[in-house]
């Protein structure tokens, strides 16, 4: 994965509405230059998935843009890296992965026989044996995570039964704890699911937005509040064309000031290992996202559990 730290936030401007409107290109035969983000924003996106082919090993894309001078350069640096990250040593592709406490190179992967492991470089620690039925994995970090004693990440999980969790990761020690049924079930159409944003609530409380596509072709944001998670929400982004991605991974962009934003680049991949590029953004917390038309930016990211 991508190390977003390294990544210099160069100098930036305002966001302009020109920036937003505008659509990336068709799918091309050739991949370089990357498509530019939007004008003055520092963006980056990335997912692993497990090669099909050599079993335990990680492959990854990144895609990164900021803005700035470089010597020789157009003024901006664009690039996509398709290359093998890291290998486990597990000697199976995980079922589903996720980031441990918001850190690139530690890992919780799921073995399809339910084994659950924290990925540590090419150290993996055994968990426990209980989760062959996740399906798919996403994070968010909630309070400092280099703060050792007091960082909560979160975990959110989908089931092969349709059912949707919040799990507590642990600083600590090398588990997941205080699982909260966000919903029973429902949730199997669903295919990639990733988190993108927080917003305040009206309550005063935090709520998570998440977005998502059905296997009806539908392009969904999900809003879950924290404390309430029950209570959850969604609404029609797009109401087709979105079914033949089988995975997702939404990243984000930040202004001159390293502040995060509410735009951000969307990697959506195919079962065909294709791996297309968009760019999703509000105009305030409440609004309806807008998204970019798609560039694809890779081929050949394959996996061996894309459903």
């Amino acid at each position: 994965m991508i190390n977003r730290r390294s990544l210099a936030k160069i100098a930036a401007g305002a966001l302009s509405a020109l920036a937003l409107a505008a659509t990336l290109s068709a799918p091309a035969s050739a991949y370089e230059p990357a498509p530019e983000g939007p004008a003055g924003l520092t963006c980056n996106a990335d997912m692993l998935r497990g090669d099909p082919e050599f079993p335990g090993l990680l492959r990854g894309v990144q895609y990164a843009y900021w803005p700035g001078s470089n010597e020789g350069g157009p003024g901006v640096d664009a690039f996509v890296n398709l290359n093998p990250v890291i290998h486990t040593n597990l000697g199976f592709n995980p079922k589903a992965l996720v980031e441990k406490n918001g850190f690139d190179s530690r890992l919780y992967a799921t073995n399809p026989d339910g084994t659950l492991y924290v990925v540590d470089g090419n150290e993996a620690t055994v968990v426990n044996n209980t989760w062959a039925g996740i399906r798919t994995m996403t994070d968010v970090v909630v309070t400092d995570k280099y703060d050792s004693a007091t960082g909560v990440t979160y975990t959110y999980a989908i089931t092969d039964q349709g059912a949707l969790y919040r799990y507590t990761q642990s600083q600590a020690t090398a588990n997941m704890f205080g699982r909260v049924q966000v919903s029973p079930r429902g949730w199997w159409p669903l295919k990639g699911f990733s988190y993108w944003m927080t917003k305040t609530l009206s309550n005063g409380d935090q709520a998570d937005i998440f977005l998502s596509n059905a296997s009806d072709g539908r392009l969904l944001e999900y809003t879950i509040p924290r404390a309430t998670p029950t209570n959850w929400s969604s609404k029609v982004v797009r109401s087709s064309t979105w079914q033949n991605f089988v995975s997702f991974s939404v990243g984000n962009c930040t202004d001159a000031n390293g502040n995060r934003t509410r735009t951000a680049p969307l990697l959506a991949t195919t079962k065909a290992g294709d791996v297309w590029l968009y760019y999703v953004s509000k105009s305030t917390p409440d609004a309806l996202p807008a998204v970019t038309n798609g560039t694809r930016i890779a081929t050949g990211f394959t996996n061996s559990y894309n459903g």
